[in-house]
């Protein structure tokens, strides 16, 4: 049954990866596509505005959404917590709000664009910050401070500082987050041999 379990997390993780590095490979596509000066400032999400790359981010972020779905059924029954959950699949969500609330399309919809963005980061956050308090390691504390240096320098970007990076920094906190994902089926599979141990 143990072996079960333990290929059941193996398979997870390379599906997590999987997923991952196909949004990433997406937004590299993007990236190589179009790395002016409007991408920098428009960070990800210009990149669902401009005809040439939407196909691209859709793809990107439907495998993205569909990955974080399917990680949360997996990560709630290895003992996440309902909470964690409840924002992966939140975080699920808000990849396709993002690509339905084009941010160049009046104030209404860049408004809803960026409360989405905000709440999606703070989620975001919220999960890796229960990584670092149940799993004390240096791999849960980079996970936790690569989202915070690129959360610090797409913030900066934001408002009128001539510092227009947003991309850059949004790419580093999702870099991180992604780390923090794999990090959780460790984290998990740890607990559970422990228990295992205690209860034998």
């Amino acid at each position: 049954m143990e072996a079960v379990v333990e290929q059941g997390e193996v398979e997870v993780r390379h599906f997590l990866l999987a997923t991952q590095a196909f949004f990433f490979l997406c937004v590299g596509v993007c990236l190589f596509m179009d790395h002016s000066a409007k991408a920098e400032s428009g960070g990800i999400s210009f990149y669902g505005v401009y005809h040439r790359t939407l196909l691209i981010i859709i793809l990107g972020f439907g495998v993205g959404s569909y990955g974080l779905w399917r990680a949360s059924t997996y990560l709630a029954r290895a003992g996440l917590a309902h909470l964690s959950v409840l924002g992966l699949r939140c975080l699920a969500v808000g990849l396709v709000l993002l690509l339905l609330t084009p941010y160049n399309k009046g104030a209404f919809f860049n408004w809803a664009h960026m409360s989405v963005g905000i709440v999606m980061a703070l989620v975001e956050l919220a999960i890796v910050s229960q990584l670092t308090r149940l799993h004390r390691s240096w791999q849960a504390l980079g996970a936790l401070t690569v989202p915070l240096v690129g959360g610090v320098w797409a913030g900066a970007s934001l408002p009128d500082w001539r510092f227009s990076y947003l991309l850059v920094g949004e790419l580093i906190f999702e870099a991180g987050f992604a780390w923090c994902l794999i990090e959780w089926t460790y984290a998990l599979s740890s607990q559970r041999s422990r228990s295992i141990r205690v209860s034998r």
